[in-house]
């Protein structure tokens, strides 16, 4: 009864910051451009690993195209800041769908893998950056500052929404097709998405605000550096398991547990969202942060001591619980750690954090799960979840609020 009380009233929140105008059109089109993100984690694994026959392989693609996909982040928050949203945007979403149309095809014609990793790059250097481009527009959309930490939690939730479907839908197109048509359907999502997100109201009249940078952007501030560093060793715990659950899902002799195992994790992460974004809590983000990131570096810990599906899979929904809470914990910080004009990149460099880590977490998952066991490869993805609850713990100040890059 707690539970649903506190969804009715995080809904009434939702309700009144989807009714301001301009917001619905521009959420809508987020949430489906968010989809890609959680299809290609599977998509392109199963496909990679289909073409080279080897897992070790298959996560060293994957992560490739992860460790793109930050460094794309990062550059398309930047350039919105500067240039607006529509062009960034459009521009990525064409580059993006030629990206994954030649890796296809490059698969098809048996070229090696470094060719694929290299095709892969390219459509991760391009996904359209949508969750970062909504993340603004609520600056400009939500003065109120309680309003604002619901509209952020509001990204989070909208992404899971979309995430906890997409394993799903990928096992689905793979069962009764291929991987290679989950990659295009989910390279088309994420190109046609932009698009339609471009074209709203709010995107075409979001501009950023003038701020001074250099080379490092908002990681020049000690807290987004903290932020960067603690979210990706979250993103570096989800990437080793989302290894763990295709190879696991194989020896089981089924390719559909994984789409369910991994929509666990992503159904406890909307869970979660629901619930951290309907009411206040106590302490503050900075606090929140580190205790968030060690009960997750427990729980995927506890999935080494499970070895039958179903005890998986409750192991998976409760760390899921844990992970939109942190993401928007850590979103809130960025309000204070560095300057209101870098809003886009400061959010960019934070998904950069996490799905950088996530790249390197399958990178290190394909060679545990290649060399060991489930067992080995669950207690890496504890640890270094753990590992993040460490760092924000013991630079805790570096997240006092700051005026400027510098952190004065």
């Amino acid at each position: 009864m707690a539970f649903l009380g506190a969804v009715g009233a995080g809904a009434h929140r939702y309700r009144e910051v989807l009714s301001l105008p301009g917001a619905r059109a521009p959420v809508v089109a987020s949430a489906l451009g968010s989809m890609p993100i959680g299809m290609f984690a599977l998509a392109i694994l199963l496909f990679a690993r289909d073409a080279t026959g080897s897992y070790a392989e298959a996560g060293r693609i994957a992560g490739t195209f992860g460790l793109a996909n930050a460094l794309g982040a990062v550059g398309q928050g930047r350039l919105m800041d500067r240039l607006g949203q529509g062009t960034v945007l459009r521009a990525a979403a064409v580059g993006h769908a030629a990206a994954l149309g030649a890796l296809v095809l490059a698969a098809e014609r048996d070229a090696p893998a470094w060719v694929l990793a290299l095709c892969a790059a390219g459509g991760g250097l391009t996904l359209p950056q949508l969750p970062a481009a909504m993340r603004a527009l609520w600056t400009a959309l939500v003065d109120d500052p309680a309003r604002r930490e619901t509209a952020y939690a509001l990204v989070a939730v909208v992404f899971e929404v979309a995430v906890v479907t997409a394993p799903v839908l990928v096992a689905g197109i793979v069962a009764v097709a291929s991987p290679a048509l989950a990659v295009l359907v989910a390279a088309a999502l994420g190109s046609g998405s932009a698009f339609a997100f471009s074209a709203t109201a709010a995107s075409r009249r979001w501009r950023g605000a003038a701020h001074a940078t250099g080379w490092l952007g908002p990681l020049a501030a000690p807290g987004m550096r903290t932020i960067f560093v603690a979210l990706g060793a979250m993103g570096a715990a989800v990437g080793v398991i989302q290894v763990l659950v295709p190879a696991y899902a194989e020896d089981r002799g089924s390719e559909a547990l994984a789409g369910i195992l991994l929509a666990a994790l992503s159904g406890g992460s909307l869970i979660g969202g629901l619930v951290y974004g309907a009411r206040r809590w106590p302490g503050t983000p900075a606090t929140r942060l580190p205790v968030l990131l060690l009960a997750l570096g427990a729980g995927l810990a506890l999935v080494a001591a499970a070895d039958a599906p179903g005890p998986i899979i409750v192991l998976l929904l409760l760390s899921g619980v844990l992970l939109a809470p942190a993401t928007v914990s850590a979103s809130t910080l960025l309000d204070s750690v560095v300057p209101h004009g870098a809003v886009t990149e400061a959010f960019s460099a934070m998904v950069m954090g996490i799905v950088a880590g996530s790249a390197l977490g399958n990178a290190l998952g394909g060679a545990i799960v290649e060399e060991g066991t489930h067992v080995a490869t669950a207690l890496a993805a504890g640890a270094l979840a753990v590992g993040g609850a460490l760092v924000a713990l013991a630079r805790r100040r570096s997240l006092a609020p700051a005026g400027s890059y510098g952190g004065h």
